[in-house]
């Protein structure tokens, strides 16, 4: 077992129980059961507690699964469960070690306790650090929904999920690897929707994604077509976009 973080903190009495008070970068456990454990270590005593959050991130990943199903349906159903045997639970996603797609407790722990916090304004996701807090497990999600939605090619796939989340969470195209298809998404999406704050669940958003979705499509079976494409995006944005 690895720590972290260590600190200094009190216990006190709470009414009828005894607490232990946390640091407020704790604050998002608020709520959370836990597991309590005590031992004696040498001349120490030592606690161990230990926070329940595997129901809650997987209950929160099923809703956003489930917002996506009604993102991409006009394209396709990517089906009612979250693919539960291509992901796994990690606190931070550097820890993942068996090949799956590692969804970070710790993001999503912080999405759940901030949209407790905000209620209906984090829903719409009115804010845009709200949204960019959850971009990495929104675009995984998307990705892995891409692969259900009849692309033939992975790269063409990943790069689809990874533009729709890139686009819902603010998140520049330069990141990550597929930056031309990724403008592509965009210029297409924007045609049809350019609310900045669009939901997961807009109808218009359906609309959006299904466009961007038939253009990408398109250039996947052309792929002379795509090629031209790649240079006009390239000769658009300049060097900042990488060599494919």
């Amino acid at each position: 077992m690895k720590a972290f973080d260590t600190v200094n903190v009190k216990i006190e009495r709470i009414g009828d129980s005894v607490g232990v008070y946390f640091p407020i970068e704790y604050n998002a456990m608020e709520g959370f059961e836990a597991e309590f454990s005590a031992w004696v270590e040498g001349d120490d005593v030592v606690f161990k507690i230990k926070p329940n959050i595997k129901n809650a991130v997987e209950d929160t990943v099923n809703e956003l699964w489930q917002d996506l199903r009604i993102l991409f349906s006009k394209i396709g159903d990517i089906g009612e469960k979250a693919p539960w045997g291509e992901m796994e639970i990690v606190w931070a996603t550097a820890e993942t070690s068996k090949g799956k797609v590692p969804i970070s407790a710790a993001e999503v722990v912080i999405h759940r306790h901030s949209r407790a916090v905000y209620g209906e304004e984090y829903v719409r996701g009115e804010r845009e650090d709200m949204r960019k807090g959850i971009h990495d497990t929104i675009a995984k999600l998307c990705e892995l929904a891409a692969l259900k939605l009849g692309f033939k090619d992975p790269v063409f796939a990943r790069a689809f999920g990874q533009a729709a989340g890139n686009n819902y969470s603010f998140t520049s195209c330069l990141y990550g690897t597929y930056d031309v298809l990724c403008s592509i998404f965009n210029e297409e999406f924007t045609k049809v929707d350019d609310d900045k704050l669009w939901q997961l669940t807009s109808g218009t958003a359906q609309k959006a994604v299904k466009a961007a979705y038939d253009r990408i499509k398109y250039l996947e079976e052309h792929p002379d077509e795509y090629k031209k494409e790649e240079e006009r995006v390239r000769n658009t944005w300049g060097p900042a976009l990488r060599p494919a």
